[in-house]
């Protein structure tokens, strides 16, 4: 079996799914049951409980259902009676979200649980270091590590949120802490604060990704980094773009990572050991389930196409403009499910409960709320392929999930080399040539669009969009949206358990 190091914390991190609620709320007890740790080992243990609440990730209600389905590449349209879910998704999909929106809330607690257990995991390390109970050499490195971590949480807080709670030294809070009154003068503190804590810890992380395998290393912090520089104009209104340049830089000038020659392998079933990947959330059916894509997406009846052990749900689709903005050739493009879909045996499904059409997927779909009296409305839109479905798979998918890969570095690069002096084409040549799709002249339209076919359903889509100044644009079903909402409300549930935060503004 794969990944040992998430078998090794297993115990701790399903602990730690205990403390997804309420996440502001910062006032629990450290845990009591560490008193000593000696070797790596035994710290390595400890780490369960800031990288297992990765483990929602990749599921259905998920931040990255939130970021994904807010963006021109995905949405979960109504089908009759299924997916309606209190229009929940559709208003994801068109922004019209309310601070009451269910999965808003979801992702407020996921990142406020990460930025819990690594604030506690800080402490516990550095209590049992002053009490003489821990190795101090190795302690560094993991307070350190910690430290990156909680940055690696409160960077999606800042991107999501804007404006929000900074937590910094855990014994030091008491009850609710509050945000900035003033919203962009606390998202500016929360840019800095996730630099600093980057920059003063990022030396004293492995410089070996292999063997710090889904966890926080040196070009992981280093790629992190890049990632707040890219979009410092967007946080606070001041670009950074060469200093973007400069972390991609030790990346790529570290020659560890390199882009694959077969796109599918990023994505297998077994991509533990994929030269792209700088920072994944190793998903194992057995030691760290979560990543359930493939429910997510395919039609009910296309169980028997992968024989899979429990029936898929019917639900994500990507958009019929996104869909044809692939050239034919593009290798990409072969990683969505489109026209009729056959079993194992070859024989051609057809939709059992929909009238006993053929299962073949539509491109279009003909609205974002489908009747019966819409005659595709079970089987409209491509479905996401993305990552291989393994044939027998259990809910839990077997893949890694790369948050953070090299192909994203490379037009990183490519974009801060545009944005500075135009340059940047040779980069964007390597992503294209690798897709085997046309080549590009760089600009803001095609660096967008590229990293749109790229990286979607990667948690980056939304990002890019609000980069690119295109966010509140019309799309399909989506209306022109007001600038105010390219940050979500905060919860109206995290308000009304702590009176000290200050909603954002618009909201």
């Amino acid at each position: 079996m794969k990944k040992l190091i998430f078998s090794k914390i297993l115990p701790i991190s399903v602990f730690a799914m205990l403390f997804t609620f309420a996440c502001t709320d910062l006032t629990e007890n450290l845990p009591d049951q560490i008193t000593v740790l000696e070797t790596e080992e035994e710290f390595i243990s400890a780490l369960g409980e800031a990288y297992g609440i990765l483990s929602s990730w990749g599921s259905h209600n998920s931040l990255v259902s939130l970021i994904e389905v807010s963006s021109d590449v995905a949405a979960i349209p109504v089908k009759g009676q299924d997916w309606d879910d209190g229009g929940i998704w559709v208003d994801a999909h068109r922004h019209n979200t309310t601070p009451s929106h269910g999965p808003t809330n979801n992702s407020w607690n996921f990142l406020f649980s990460g930025v819990n257990a690594t604030s506690r995991l800080i402490n516990l390390f550095e209590d049992l270091r002053d009490d003489g109970a821990a190795d101090p050499e190795l302690a560094a490195s993991f307070i350190a590590e910690m430290k990156v971590m909680r940055a690696f949480y409160y960077y999606w807080l800042i991107d999501v949120f804007g404006n929000v709670p900074i937590i910094e030294d855990f014994r030091e809070v008491v009850g609710n802490p509050g945000n900035n009154p003033d919203f962009q003068a606390g998202r500016t503190q929360v840019f800095n604060f996730i630099e600093s804590s980057i920059l003063n810890n990022v030396d004293f992380l492995s410089d070996d990704p292999a063997a710090s395998y889904g966890r926080m290393h040196k070009y992981a912090a280093h790629f992190l980094l890049a990632k707040l520089y890219m979009n410092a104009e967007v946080y606070t209104g001041q670009e950074r773009w060469d200093d973007a340049e400069e972390q991609l830089d030790i990346i790529i000038d570290s020659n560890i990572f390199d882009l694959e020659l077969n796109y599918g392998a990023i994505f297998a079933t077994e991509n533990s050991n994929s030269s792209e990947t700088i920072f994944a959330i190793p998903y194992d059916r057995v030691f760290l389930g979560g990543f359930n894509i493939h429910h997510m997406t395919l039609h009910y009846d296309q169980q028997a196409q992968f024989n899979f052990q429990d029936q898929p749900w019917n639900g994500y689709t990507t958009l019929a403009e996104f869909y044809n903005s692939f050239d034919d050739e593009d290798v990409r493009k072969d990683r969505f499910f489109v026209g009729q879909q056959f079993a194992l045996d070859g024989s051609p499904l057809v939709d059992q409960e929909g009238g006993g059409l053929d299962l073949a997927f539509t491109v279009d779909i003909p609205s974002i709320r489908m009747t019966p009296a819409d005659e595709t409305y079970r089987i409209a839109g491509a479905r996401f392929g993305k990552f291989e479905y393994a044939i027998g798979s259990t809910p839990n998918l077997d893949n890694d999930f790369p948050v953070f890969r090299y192909s994203d570095v490379i037009l990183m690069k490519a974009e801060a080399q545009y944005q500075q002096n135009g340059g940047g084409q040779m980069y964007l040549d390597m992503i294209t040539d690798r897709a085997n799709a046309p080549t590009l002249t760089i600009n803001d339209e095609n660096l967008l669009a590229e990293r749109g076919r790229e990286l979607y359903m990667e948690a980056w889509r939304r990002n890019d969009l609000i980069r690119f100044g295109e966010f509140n644009e019309s799309w399909w079903e989506k209306d022109p949206s007001d600038e105010f909402r390219n940050v979500f409300p905060i919860p109206a549930d995290q308000i009304a358990a702590n009176p000290n935060l200050s909603q954002n503004p618009g909201w």
